[in-house]
């Protein structure tokens, strides 16, 4: 048997054997080619309107900060001048943070700026899961099970602000351009499922792994199935659940904490807590929802670390969406405050299939002697 052979049957059966449980006869490994907060916008389902763009949110916090209208006026136009007026501007909106009579940097310490009192989703309808088992006022409505007490407040607290609407065939603005920045340089989130049968119901074990190897994708932009990836043995990202297949759709049945490494550009570890996932699953895609508790400063961290500059593109005002995660958290309550430290979130992915086997190579037979 050649060199090539030997390897390629090496190869094959590390691909069999990653992350599989004991008397498995079958897996699935997808790359995740699409990650996104999931929303379901509708008409009118923001009360007076989507929040303003960051333009005219600017004259709001200035406003909060005691100036008078026609000071917001004339601060307002040097920053549309540019240069050195535009600059001194930019700090004071930096700045607009108060302790005590100190100005201090709003996107670090964000509980000093005034609440803008941004618009939320007033909407009964939500993706998602029922992860504290009760139905209330702040719960929606699952469009496509009709399951009510679904509990999604980011959301809720996320769907008024523009570049964040969308639906499950059509992408928010803001998961386009940070997803698409991301799978360039960041390496790839692989998920393995393994079971007697995945054609059939019955029990499965989930696997979730980071891969040493970027998202392979071709000239459109969408995944390329059937490529190898490796996985990180790092076991910040490696975590199992207990599942099950029923009627094509894969669900975690013990939840559990996920954690994967993700990238600055959103933030550094994607965590949820009460992890829950529905997706359906066939040789061909992966494609659904995972959704629990994420802390509230994760998120934060990911809207406020690119400060003035990812406000101004895209975001409409950082410290505003602070207290908007604040008023809408609802997981995980500080032990001592009582305050909730979480918030309910849902995440859109979907996965190509693809071969995954363990980051230490294969030793190879030399063939430079022969």
């Amino acid at each position: 048997m050649s060199v090539w052979n030997k390897t390629a049957l090496v190869i094959a059966a590390m691909a069999i054997a990653v992350g599989h449980p004991a008397g498995a006869t079958e897996t699935r490994s997808y790359v995740i080619e699409w990650f996104s907060q999931a929303s379901y916008s509708q008409d009118g389902d923001c009360p007076g309107g989507v929040n303003p763009p960051t333009r005219r949110q600017y004259f709001e916090s200035l406003s909060l900060l005691g100036k008078s209208p026609g000071e917001v006026e004339s601060l307002m136009e040097k920053y549309a001048e540019g240069g050195m007026p535009s600059a001194n501007v930019k700090n004071t909106l930096r700045m607009r943070g108060r302790i005590g009579e100190n100005a201090v940097n709003g996107f670090v310490h964000p509980w000093t700026v005034a609440d803008p009192k941004l618009t939320s989703v007033a909407g009964d309808y939500a993706y998602g899961f029922n992860l504290d088992g009760k139905s209330t006022e702040a719960s929606f409505v699952d469009p496509q099970t009709q399951e009510a007490g679904i509990d999604n407040q980011l959301f809720r607290a996320m769907g008024c602000i523009e570049q964040f609407r969308g639906s499950f065939e059509h992408r928010p603005t803001f998961w386009a351009f940070i997803w698409g920045s991301m799978k360039e340089t960041t390496p790839a989130w692989l998920v393995s499922v393994s079971g007697e049968d995945l054609d059939a119901d019955g029990p499965v074990t989930i696997t979730f792994d980071r891969a040493v190897e970027r998202l392979f994708f071709g000239p459109t932009g969408a995944a390329v199935s059937d490529m190898t990836y490796r996985a990180d043995p790092d076991p910040r990202s490696h975590h199992v659940f207990d599942g099950r297949i029923e009627n094509g759709i894969l669900s975690i049945t013990k939840p559990g904490e996920l954690r994967l490494l993700l990238d600055t550009l959103s933030f550094p570890e994607f965590v949820l807590s009460n992890t829950h996932m529905r997706m359906a699953i066939s040789p061909e895609k992966l494609d659904g929802f995972v959704g629990g508790y994420q802390p509230v400063w994760d998120y934060y961290f990911g809207i406020a670390q690119g400060g003035l500059a990812y406000e101004g593109m895209i975001i409409n005002d950082a410290p505003g969406i602070y207290h908007l995660l604040r008023r809408h958290a609802d997981g995980n309550p500080d032990p001592e405050t009582g305050e909730f430290t979480s918030i309910s979130a849902v995440y859109h992915l979907e996965g190509v299939p693809v071969f995954v086997v363990p980051a230490e190579a294969p030793e190879y037979e030399n063939v430079s002697s022969r």
